[in-house]
């Protein structure tokens, strides 16, 4: 493995041996991360402990190899064309396997890695030119919101963690910055595959890095195969349309699908449509029913008023075909969220 033992941060040069001194220029939670991380990836093990988001299943520590980790920064670095100097932004926690790949990629690639915020909006302070950042759906939509003009100081920007909304989708096209759609998860140490977001590209269509081979099990959920990083068979809860290219689209969960007197309903794809009509956070769940299996309600965060009511139904009439309609709305005062930003539909089926 070779140990670059120099990193670029904020502009100044830190080697391992005095990265303590980081906490003293920026006193901050995220840089003390920073530091916490950078010491378990200059220790003797070959490997680190990570939390893994629960792609898979339940979520677990994950003992991840070194090795492998840096074969995933060096290929997303010869995919995005990185070189030495260029500036990479830190806004996702290193306690989540994105932000350690990020602060992996700087240091590897000998990048400037620029220390933001963590928050929903990590741009407020920026004010300067960025060559590569990595941010969830969440954050684009707040900084849509509050800051716009300042996503055009970046040439490149990954986005992972959860679906995005195809309203917020269609906003980033509107931007001179290149906006990837990433696929990925702790057990695959960062993204596998990238849709590139473009005026012209309406397909939700991943495509897989170089080294990269992808295969189906019997419920239809995505294998991943990737020699380079140590992965012989990932099975995933992800179901899938697998083309022939091995480029594919995202169906939803295998644990998230409705099954409702035989048909069976893909949370998500409902999700993305109703998501460029509704103004409102909301969540589609399946609720036990005794003749169906299943139903299909949509959780909505608003207050349940009779003239709305109808309002949403004939807005849902208008947009879903009848076998995607829910059967029930509910609303709430606020829909549980998890730290990635998803819907805690876990907490969401309690509350019902």
């Amino acid at each position: 493995m070779q140990k670059n033992s120099h990193i670029t941060i904020n502009g100044k040069i830190y080697s391992h041996l005095s990265i303590h001194s980081l906490t003293i220029d920026f006193p901050t939670q995220l840089s003390r991360e920073v530091v916490g991380f950078l010491q378990t990836w200059f220790d003797k093990e070959d490997t680190l402990v990570q939390q893994s988001s629960g792609s898979t299943g339940t979520p677990k520590k994950l003992r991840l190899n070194k090795q492998a980790m840096e074969s995933s920064a060096l290929m997303t670095g010869n995919f995005f064309g990185f070189q030495e100097g260029m500036k990479a932004f830190l806004c996702l926690s290193p306690s989540y396997i994105a932000g350690k790949m990020m602060i992996l990629r700087a240091l590897i690639w000998k990048l400037n890695l620029i220390l933001g915020e963590t928050d929903s909006n990590p741009v407020k302070n920026l004010n300067e030119t960025i060559d590569f950042a990595a941010m969830v759906p969440l954050q684009l939509a707040k900084i849509m919101e509050q800051n716009p003009e300042k996503l055009n100081n970046f040439n490149t920007i990954i986005i992972g963690g959860s679906a995005i909304p195809v309203s917020l989708e269609q906003k980033l096209t509107s931007f001179k910055t290149n906006f990837y759609h990433t696929y990925g998860m702790t057990e695959t140490m960062s993204h596998i595959a990238l849709r590139k977001i473009t005026e012209s590209h309406s397909e939700n269509y991943f495509k897989p890095l170089t080294g990269i081979h992808l295969t189906q099990d019997k419920r239809g959920c995505l294998i991943i195969q990737a020699d380079d990083w140590r992965i012989k068979k990932l099975v995933t809860n992800d179901l899938v349309e697998l083309l022939p290219d091995q480029n594919f689209r995202i169906l939803g969960r295998w644990d998230e699908v409705i099954i409702s007197g035989g048909l069976k309903i893909h949370p998500q794809l409902i999700e993305q449509k109703l998501s460029q009509h509704l103004s409102k956070p909301f969540v589609l769940i399946g609720k036990a029913h005794e003749t169906a299996g299943e139903i299909a309600i949509l959780i909505i965060e608003d207050q349940p008023v009779t003239a709305h009511i109808f309002k949403y139904w004939q807005l849902l009439e208008n947009i879903l075909e009848p076998a995607e309609m829910p059967r029930e709305l509910y609303f709430i005062k606020s829909i549980p969220q998890l730290s990635s930003g998803k819907p805690d539909r876990k907490s969401i089926q309690k509350i019902i």
